[in-house]
């Protein structure tokens, strides 16, 4: 992706203007040193605003400072490493950026965390894809995290050796069989073996 924008904005005025707010706020959200992330997340974000990963959505700027704050109680270290950002501007007048992003988590030692610490490491990165939507204020309506569970699961040894076992069932697995059981679950109970 390249910087691009769809409005009368210069090219210049859009880099340094939601672009590079995105690239200013996710690093601070998303730290554990001396920033101050809730403050940050109240000046930056909507009232209303919503934020969504794979896992979780919240809406509502409260809900997103205490979700900001579990950074702080679980992680002793989080990087982010930007790679292409790409901001356009709506016809309304709100800006989306798409920021891909490289991000590094450092856990925290607690003492009932510490056998799956010693399972799967202290710290993992993953790949993410951060689509946020500013108003024409450049206040944050919206704020969605895309990663893969799989590029997740990559990252730790045990995460592998799991993918790779469900990959081998997986392609065990004929569409015969998916089909037949379909069928089954759809109610056809004229057919006697599933499996």
């Amino acid at each position: 992706m390249r910087d691009v924008a769809h409005s009368t904005l210069s090219l210049h005025e859009s880099r340094s203007s939601a672009a590079e707010l995105v690239r200013s706020i996710l690093p601070i959200l998303y730290g554990v040193d001396e920033r101050p992330p809730r403050a940050a997340a109240t000046k930056h974000y909507h009232p209303d605003a919503t934020f969504q990963d794979p896992l979780l959505t919240v809406q509502g700027i409260e809900s997103i400072r205490r979700l900001v704050y579990v950074n702080r109680t679980f992680l002793t270290d989080c990087r982010i490493v930007f790679g292409d950002v790409a901001e356009t501007v709506r016809p309304d007048g709100s800006h989306v950026v798409l920021a891909d992003v490289t991000c590094t988590l450092v856990f925290k030692h607690f003492l009932l965390w510490r056998p799956w610490q010693k399972l799967v490491g202290d710290s993992f990165t993953y790949q993410a894809v951060h689509k946020v939507v500013l108003d024409e204020d450049l206040k944050v309506t919206a704020h969605e995290e895309h990663f893969s569970v799989r590029s997740v699961l990559d990252t730790v040894p045990v995460g592998r050796a799991l993918y790779a076992l469900l990959r081998k069932v997986d392609a065990g697995c004929t569409s015969d069989f998916g089909y037949t059981l379909n069928q089954y679950i759809a109610g056809d109970r004229s057919i006697r073996t599933v499996l």
